[in-house]
């Protein structure tokens, strides 16, 4: 087990929902739509609630439904393991995951100018939250005040992240 504060820039990609001590296995919740980078991984690195960084060893992980099991190498102690629980899973972002064309990380959509098709400013994103369906962008004002914009094909009309401009149909928004 390696510990130490972390200093660079990291991805969430999973939240460990429980520790299983006996068997040396955490059961992750994925925060990514590629919950299949789990399968096949070495070692996990997690932030903890105190936000050191702890990297363990993986023997072995999983899909379990819409969770990853991830069982530990041998050696490990309890003490260890119980600062996995409520940990965060994280990679480098060196290590993020390559997405397809028109497939954008959460956090780089925070912060992006959001115009109407006419070009008129109604906002940043805020925060971006994961439905069943589809995710939802929460769009803030100068003044704070909230539009919530689904992200579906007819309502994003197009995405520049270069410029940082995200175009919407705004029209029964409120």
């Amino acid at each position: 087990m390696d510990r130490r504060r972390h200093d660079t820039s990291l991805i969430l990609i999973g939240k460990v929902v429980s520790v299983n001590f006996p068997k040396r296995q955490l059961r992750v919740r994925p925060e990514t739509d590629h919950p299949e980078r789990f399968v096949g991984m070495r070692q996990v690195l997690l932030e903890t609630t105190d936000g050191h960084l702890v990297r363990f060893d993986i023997q072995e992980a999983n899909r379990a439904g819409s969770q990853v099991l991830i069982t530990l190498s041998d050696g490990y102690l309890a003490e260890e393991l119980e600062s996995a629980k409520k940990a965060k899973v994280v990679v480098p972002e060196r290590e993020r995951y390559l997405l397809h064309e028109d497939e954008y990380y959460i956090d780089d959509l925070i912060g992006i100018q959001v115009v109407d098709a006419s070009g008129r400013a109604l906002g940043r994103v805020h925060a971006v939250y994961r439905t069943g369906a589809n995710d939802v962008y929460e769009v803030r004002d100068a003044e704070n005040r909230e539009l919530m914009v689904p992200a579906v094909e007819e309502r994003i009309l197009s995405v520049d992240m270069t410029n940082r401009i995200l175009t919407v149909d705004s029209e029964g928004l409120s």
